[in-house]
């Protein structure tokens, strides 16, 4: 299916018709890509995936090993309390757990920065590994400015918000996020275990948020996740106890944004204090922007003449991760509204 008109970028052959540099080497990468004009491009001759991902033995070209780095790539682990006694006391917030794991990027040099996330396993409960790729959080960002601006909103309904579970464990949540794709029903699903409530049971209840499928009233499973995420948590399911995990999509981002803006309109900032998704800055979000725009990565594996595409997901996340180490956490991952104005006015049109 196309994409609709809101998401759509340039090609590669716009890009190649742009005036560009080239860049051959990783240090100094992200400052040259944040600092590039509209119609500016920059074409990348370093490698960014970490080379031990190309001698896997399936692995033949470098979008193999971008799709190794998507399922084994390194995450930064977050250190929430490791009880659900010590959750219930602490007087942490997801934002403060995040920046303090990510400041420490600011002390590595650019080219070791190699994560592809953030990743959380809570002591209690499902006790479920959950990952968030960086790419993600500007990619939510944009689906959401998308459907404040030209699909009504994300559909948001708060269940069960006054039983005695609501306080102890968060509320669910069923939402309704559009599609990127044309002529493609909204994707509906419960998000589980959110912090809507104001109590000490918070910060437990926010390391256990999860996705959960919608049935009709036939039984049958309402399509509420992207294939990509079906695969993932089929695959997950496939490993031992130890190895399932959740991978946040972008449509979480998105429908707890939508949350965030439901719940602030009766003065509640519960579930903004206790967001467990980095929300990128207007410069964060811009400079992914860039690297769909405005960057091209020459890739000789590739059989084209020209041997140049755009940047893959996976390397995406990299330079986003050196970016917050670059430019620091606050600076890239962290949106203040007096500074980066609202989330719906993000400019990602390209002229």
């Amino acid at each position: 299916m196309s994409r609709k008109s809101f998401f759509e970028e340039r090609t590669v052959a716009e890009m190649q018709d742009m005036n560009h540099s080239e860049a051959y080497r990783q240090r100094g990468l992200v400052e040259r890509i944040d600092g590039l004009q509209e119609d500016e491009g920059l074409i990348v001759r370093a490698q960014i995936i970490p080379g031990r991902f190309f001698l896997y033995p399936r692995v033949k070209t470098a979008e193999d090993a971008s799709r190794m780095w998507l399922k084994y790539g390194d995450t930064i682990k977050l250190h929430y309390p490791e009880t659900r006694r010590d959750s219930d006391s602490s007087p942490l917030t997801p934002l403060q757990v995040r920046a303090a794991e990510l400041a420490k990027l600011s002390g590595m040099k650019e080219e070791e920065i190699n994560f592809l996330g953030l990743s959380s396993r809570p002591e209690f409960g499902d006790r479920t590994v959950r990952e968030f790729p960086f790419v993600y959080s500007p990619i939510g960002l944009r689906i959401f400015a998308y459907a404040e601006k030209q699909a009504g909103g994300i559909d948001v309904n708060v269940k069960y918000r006054d039983s005695a579970r609501a306080v102890s464990d968060g509320v669910e949540v069923v939402v309704g996020v559009p599609s990127r794709s044309r002529r493609k029903a909204r994707y509906e699903y419960k998000l589980m275990h959110v912090p809507v409530i104001r109590n000490p049971n918070n910060l437990a209840a926010v390391q256990l948020l999860r996705p959960q499928v919608i049935v009709d009233e036939c039984g049958e499973p309402v399509e509420g996740r992207t294939k990509h995420d079906l695969w993932r948590m089929r695959y997950g399911g496939e490993q031992s106890e130890e190895g399932k995990f959740i991978v946040y999509q972008p449509q979480d981002v998105a429908a707890y944004i939508a949350i965030i803006k439901k719940e602030s309109e009766s003065h509640n900032l519960n579930p903004l204090v206790m967001n467990p998704f980095p929300i990128f800055s207007r410069r964060g979000a811009m400079i992914d922007k860039k690297l769909m725009n405005n960057v091209l990565i020459f890739d000789k594996t590739l059989s084209s003449k020209s041997k140049l595409r755009k940047p893959h997901l996976a390397e995406r996340c990299v330079l986003l991760a050196r970016a917050i180490g670059v430019f620091g956490h606050d600076e890239i991952a962290y949106w203040d509204p007096a500074r980066d104005g609202k989330l719906r006015d993000y400019d990602w049109k390209v002229s």
